[in-house]
C-alpha cells in the first residue's frame, strides 16, 4: 500500500496536486488555512516545529510573521526540495525524516503543528508524546486532518466536482485505500473520539476542535460556498501543555 512519502514523490502527483491548489475557491485555501491561523494566533518569537510540512508554505509564513525559528519534518523529498526553495533566505530548517521517526528535543518549541499530514500516519500515539517531550511548559500543538466523515469511506469520491458523500464503517478505524489524483494511496481513519483520547493519553490539555465550516467572505463562488456547507472536509485539534507540566527528562 502506497504511503505519503511515495505518493508524493510521483511526479504526476505533484503535478496534479500543484495544479488544484491552484484552483479557485479550493479547499486548503477557503476552509483549512483560514481556521488553522484563527487558532494558531500571533506566531511572534514563537519556535515552531511542522510535522509533515509539505512545501513548508506556513514555515515561510510564520518566520515573515516574526516566528523566532521554523523546523520542517517531511518524508517526501520531492516535498523536502520544495521547502528548501521556499525558505530561501530565511532561518527555516527542514528534516527529511518521517514523522514517525521524529525524535523530539525536550522543551524546544512553543508550538507543534501539523497541517493535513497525519491521517496518512497509522500510529499517531508515540507522535503526540513526542510532541508533548518538545513544548515547553503552556506551549501548543495544532493539527488539522481530513474530517473523520470523510475518512471513513471513500466509496462516493468520483473525478470531477464530488455532489454526494457516503458515510459508512464510521466506527471501524484503521487503513483506507483509495484513488486520489490519479493514483492509490493509503490514509488512516480515526474517529473524533480516538483523536480527543490520543491527545489527553498524551498529556494535552484540549483546548479547541474545530470543524471546517466555510466562511463567505472566503470565496468567490455563492455555489461553491453552498456547497462545502454540506459537510465538514477537515478537523482542527488546539491542544496546550500544562503550564505547570514537570520539567521534562533528560532521555539520553
Amino acid at each position: 500500500m502506497p504511503d505519503r512519502e511515495e505518493f508524493y514523490d510521483n511526479p504526476d502527483v505533484r503535478a496534479k496536486y500543484s495544479a488544484r491548489r491552484t484552483q479557485p475557491d479550493n479547499p486548503n485555501e477557503t476552509l483549512e488555512r483560514p481556521i488553522f491561523l484563527e487558532l494558531a494566533g500571533s506566531l511572534n518569537q514563537l519556535d515552531i516545529i511542522d510535522l509533515g510540512c509539505g512545501d513548508a508554505s506556513f514555515g515561510k509564513e510564520a518566520l515573515l510573521q516574526g516566528a523566532r525559528s521554523y523546523i520542517g519534518i517531511e518524508a517526501s523529498r520531492a516535498m523536502v526540495d520544495l521547502a528548501l526553495a521556499q525558505l530561501t533566505n530565511t532561518s527555516g530548517k527542514v528534516h527529511h525524516e518521517r514523522v514517525e521517526n521524529w525524535k523530539a528535543q525536550s522543551e524546544q518549541a512553543d508550538l507543534v503543528s501539523s497541517r493535513l499530514a497525519l491521517q496518512y500516519v497509522e500510529n499517531l500515539e508515540p507522535i503526540f508524546q513526542e510532541a508533548y517531550q518538545a513544548l515547553r511548559p503552556g506551549g501548543r500543538m495544532i493539527l488539522s486532518v481530513e474530517h473523520p466523515v470523510i475518512t471513513s469511506n471513500f466509496a462516493s469520491l468520483a473525478e470531477g466536482l464530488r455532489t454526494t458523500w457516503l458515510v459508512d464503517d464510521y466506527f471501524k478505524p484503521g487503513a483506507r485505500v483509495h484513488q486520489w489524483l490519479g493514483h492509490e494511496v493509503t490514509k488512516y481513519h480515526r474517529t473524533i473520539e480516538e483523536y480527543f483520547n490520543l491527545v489527553a493519553t498524551a498529556g494535552f490539555q484540549l483546548e479547541r476542535i474545530r470543524e471546517s465550516r466555510p466562511q463567505p467572505q472566503n470565496f468567490s463562488s455563492q455555489q461553491e460556498y453552498e456547497r462545502r456547507l454540506r459537510i465538514p472536509l477537515f478537523l482542527f485539534i488546539s491542544a496546550r501543555k500544562s503550564i505547570h507540566a514537570s520539567p521534562a527528562r533528560d532521555r539520553t
